[in-house]
């Protein structure tokens, strides 16, 4: 059962890492994106996986993993070592690089996406987000976090989030940049590539979250958006993104 509305615990017991050398974490996951609309086919993009951690460092500046992610129906490419989660939670180094994580989930939790909490967590408290730049399915912008569930005697907490905001993704920036623009079927059956324009973003999720590992999350990011070709042909749709990740070990 979890605690009262008027009880409050540490948020440290629930959002920051308590890991150790030797553990090992294993996440199964998937993501889908669906743009449906008038005068072109449901475009659908999906991809899923499992990455496997283990934990080789813990210091007051980061933990270090070992992380072996492998995407189904790609060719695997071995673990990757020496990956430190800084104690900032969002910043990410590996050979000397260090960069923002703005992965949508993950296996520890992230302020990027949550915010600074308060300095305790109690069931049915909310905390507003102002999230400062693109994220992986989603915009900068605005969120709103609830405490939906506190167990102290598991250290397991429940977020819902809601938000919304304007603007590319981050997965629209590296679409961008690539040399592979979007490609749709038109109802005629012609394939054409198209540039994105994004509408405003909504979206709204649950995560558990157990000693500062991501226990389970699901999140959907709805969004119109306008499809342009460079011949000038234009088509309306609506599109949703989510994401499913599950912890699939049972030793946090």
């Amino acid at each position: 059962m979890g605690t009262s509305l008027t009880h409050a615990e540490p948020a440290q017991t629930f959002l920051r890492p308590h890991l150790k050398v030797g553990e090992q974490l294993s996440d199964v996951f998937s993501k889908a994106v669906s743009i449906k609309g008038s005068g072109f086919k449901e475009k659908v993009d999906r991809i899923s996986g499992t990455a496997d951690y283990t934990v080789t460092g813990v210091t007051t500046k980061a933990t270090v993993f070992d992380e072996d992610d492998r995407y189904d129906g790609y060719p695997a490419n071995g673990p990757v070592h020496d990956i430190e989660i800084l104690g900032d939670g969002i910043t990410n180094c590996h050979a000397d690089k260090c960069r923002i994580n703005d992965q949508t989930s993950g296996v520890i939790f992230n302020p990027l996406l949550w915010g600074k909490a308060p300095d305790v967590l109690r069931a049915g408290m909310t905390w507003d987000v102002a999230i400062p730049k693109p994220w992986e399915i989603g915009p900068a912008g605005t969120e709103q976090v609830r405490v939906l569930r506190v167990d102290p005697r598991n250290e397991v907490v429940t977020l819902s989030r809601t938000g919304n905001g304007n603007g590319l993704s981050s997965d629209d920036q590296a679409r961008e940049k690539s040399t592979k623009p979007m490609q749709i079927t038109t109802t005629a059956g012609k394939t054409i590539e198209v540039s994105v324009i994004p509408g405003k973003a909504s979206w709204s999720g649950y995560t558990t979250i157990r000693r500062g590992v991501i226990v389970s999350d699901v999140i959907m990011v709805q969004r119109h958006v306008t499809l342009v070709s460079a011949g000038g042909d234009k088509f309306e749709g609506e599109q949703r993104s989510y994401t499913l990740l599950n912890l699939s070990q049972d030793e946090i």
